[in-house]
């Protein structure tokens, strides 16, 4: 009877496994803008992307002072995808944004003469969600050339156009170096995510310049 039993147990095993690591998850990942720590450790969530990470690459500026009339929160809207008023926290306290993209701080504010830099998450595509932050970025490679986007910052609307893409690996990026020579006096956005999506590899620069 015991020869027999060790098949049934296998078996039960393996149907939890599944249904806590793989199933329900799935389930959460496609209906929730919302994704707790534990789920995020699962199986299906480690290889999708959705783990606990840092833009180590990024030096942290917790502590550096902000200029006036700075807000805590501005919001980007970008119609190709699907993402409408996303919060972007002007002075995050660390390189994991969770909870809204990330301004790094010492970059330009949107609409100001220089490079406005602005990073989030990603994970793979088919996990897409534009109101997770988790996911937000996971389809900013589709962006092209022309493509624009909006930013609102201090009741004022920017509209940006998208002039390059480039991949870089994590050491090559530079928050601070700025898109478009200072000399030029323009107002350029650049966004940046993991690349490939879901991996943590190498990173995705979209470069923008104010068109309105």
């Amino acid at each position: 009877m015991r020869v027999f039993a060790y098949p049934v147990v296998f078996t039960a095993l393996g149907v939890f496994f599944l249904m806590t690591q793989v199933f329900l998850p799935l389930i959460v990942f496609t209906t929730q803008d919302t994704i707790s720590r534990p789920v995020q450790s699962t199986v299906l969530g480690l290889a999708s992307g959705f783990r606990e990470f840092e833009f180590s690459e990024l030096q942290n500026t917790q502590g550096t002072t902000l200029e006036a009339n700075v807000p805590e929160f501005y919001y980007i809207t970008i119609p190709k995808l699907r993402i409408e008023h996303a919060r972007v926290d002007s002075s995050p306290s660390d390189l994991n944004p969770d909870d809204a993209l990330g301004h790094y701080i010492g970059s330009a504010q949107p609409g100001q003469n220089g490079d406005t830099f602005i990073y989030g998450h990603s994970v793979l595509p088919s996990f897409y969600n534009p109101k997770n932050y988790k996911t937000i970025f996971s389809t900013l490679h589709q962006l092209e050339i022309g493509d624009e986007f909006t930013i609102e910052y201090n009741n004022k609307t920017y509209t940006y156009k998208v002039e390059q893409k480039k991949t870089l690996k994590p050491n090559e990026v530079d928050p601070l170096g700025g898109y478009k020579p200072k000399y030029l006096n323009e107002s350029t956005v650049t966004l940046m995510t993991c690349s490939p999506p879901g991996t943590k590899i190498k990173r995705l620069l979209v470069n923008a310049v104010l068109v309105d």
